[in-house]
């Protein structure tokens, strides 16, 4: 990787991918907190309706308890019930209230003395008309006082009635139990019209009564009622109030704008990213490599040799350095033209590749110099490659149809038997390529010590000036 495309990515990595991760943070952790507070709102007010709820059934079942326990608790009532039952005068004097549907008055043996069943006088038992909760509502009564009044919400006939048992007694005697006492009672209907009523008192929308039929749904909006066993009875229900649910309509549309803005942003941004890295790529494969072969150039050529070479490496560090020069590409030039030179370089550069193997190494140095580093120090398998880069090199090129020979001399240098300074072994490569051309061209030669003297001093300033 270079060292360019390195920066990019560890910018990439390090600034952009968590400034956009931390936001997505922040909008998720926004959102969690809307989600939250919608959720705590719901909850808040479904505690606060459910206690309205009973607190409205309880004002309800109060006004008939005080109704019940106002004509109960008389002495003119207790003469004419307790004293001597008389009919008449319960018929007359203890008149039916709005919304009632049954009036009883029961005995000490729980046997029904007077039952008036939707204002009319009927002759019926109240327990033979009515579910057996009554009775529990019965025995819960007579467990107190005879001052006590007693309600319960029963179901019957699958609508809901609201009863209130009160003990007949004097005024004297409302301290006394109200075991083998007289009692009266009264079941008012809750009808559509007291749900309403209740429901614009205490602002419980649409409030109806629900009977049970064996469900067991809950949730928000719905009072289920205690039956006389333990056991959750019918229910009350309204439309819930969910302010929740409200801000989730008022800030959730902006949330989700703002979250899709994200979105688009941080794809946007992913692809300008993205076509900068490709960008630098171009740029950087410009920059080093040699623009008509396509060669690694002397840039590149360098940083690979260091890393094949650097000191951490130590005795595993091996490296054949081929120095290569083409013979008569000067005649291919004047006779054909630069034209031509060109297509010569672009296909030596050709073979070369398909000659190299990937840990191999291949480049330009300019006008027909070329390198290869191979990864040995072995003599005789690098100079078996130098004869066959020969061979390969020397063979006819094509241009217009008209057929170019070249030749190639090689000049080799060996690491760490050269040392592994990269300018020192490109220097002694090329000391070595020096004498190779001496000896008649078209050879291949290792360095030796003395070729360093050999060299004409012209060489030693190029490779000076060329940064070697």
């Amino acid at each position: 990787m270079s060292p360019t495309t390195s920066l990019d990515r560890r910018f990439f990595l390090r600034v952009i991918l968590p400034m956009f991760g931390l936001i997505a943070v922040l909008l998720a952790g926004a959102m969690a907190g809307v989600l939250m507070l919608s959720s705590k709102q719901n909850n808040l007010s479904n505690e606060f309706q459910q206690r309205t709820a009973r607190q409205a059934l309880r004002h309800f079942a109060d006004e008939l308890a005080s109704l019940a326990g106002g004509m109960a608790g008389r002495d003119e009532t207790a003469a004419h019930v307790v004293d001597a039952l008389d009919v008449e005068w319960i018929s007359s004097h203890l008149l039916a209230v709005d919304a009632e549907a049954f009036f009883f008055v029961v005995g000490p043996d729980d046997r029904t003395l007077f039952s008036r069943v939707d204002g009319r006088v009927v002759s019926v038992e109240a327990r033979g008309i009515l579910p057996p909760a009554f009775g529990q509502l019965i025995a819960r009564w007579r467990a107190g006082r005879l001052a006590d009044t007693t309600t319960q919400l029963i179901a019957v006939d699958g609508a809901p009635v609201l009863f209130a048992i009160s003990g007949v007694h004097a005024v004297a005697d409302r301290r006394k139990p109200a075991d083998d006492g007289y009692a009266l009672v009264i079941g008012r209907r809750v009808d559509r019209s007291s749900l309403r009523r209740i429901a614009e008192t205490f602002l419980l929308p649409n409030l109806s009564y629900e009977p049970a039929f064996g469900q067991t749904t809950t949730g928000p909006g719905r009072l289920r009622l205690m039956s006389q066993d333990g056991t959750m009875g019918d229910s009350l229900v309204w439309d819930p109030i969910l302010p929740g649910d409200e801000i989730i309509k008022a800030i959730g549309p902006g949330l989700a704008l703002v979250f899709a803005a994200y979105l688009v942003l941080t794809a946007v941004v992913l692809v300008f990213a993205r076509r900068a890295v490709r960008l630098i790529s171009v740029n950087e494969e410009k920059a080093l490599h040699d623009p008509l072969t396509g060669l690694p150039n002397r840039l590149l050529l360098l940083d690979r040799m260091k890393r094949l070479l650097e000191p951490k490496r130590g005795e595993d560090a091996r490296a054949a350095v081929f120095y290569l020069d083409l013979d008569g590409f000067k005649d291919v030039n004047d006779s054909a033209g630069h034209a031509a030179g060109d297509a010569v370089l672009v296909g030596v550069a050709r073979r070369l590749r398909e000659f190299c193997r990937t840990e191999d190494t291949v480049a330009r140095l300019g006008g027909d110099e070329f390198v290869m580093v191979i990864p040995t120090d072995d003599r005789l398998l690098a100079e078996a490659r130098a004869e066959t880069v020969l061979a390969a090199l020397s063979n006819p090129y094509h241009y217009n149809g008209r057929p170019l020979v070249i030749g190639v001399s090689i000049g080799i240098a060996l690491a760490p038997e050269h040392g592994l300074d990269v300018a020192a072994l490109l220097h002694k490569a090329d000391a070595a390529l020096y004498a190779a051309k001496q000896d008649g061209k078209g050879r291949v030669r290792f360095y030796r010590k003395s070729m360093r003297s050999e060299m004409p001093p012209e060489g030693l300033m190029m490779l000076s000036s060329a940064g070697i």
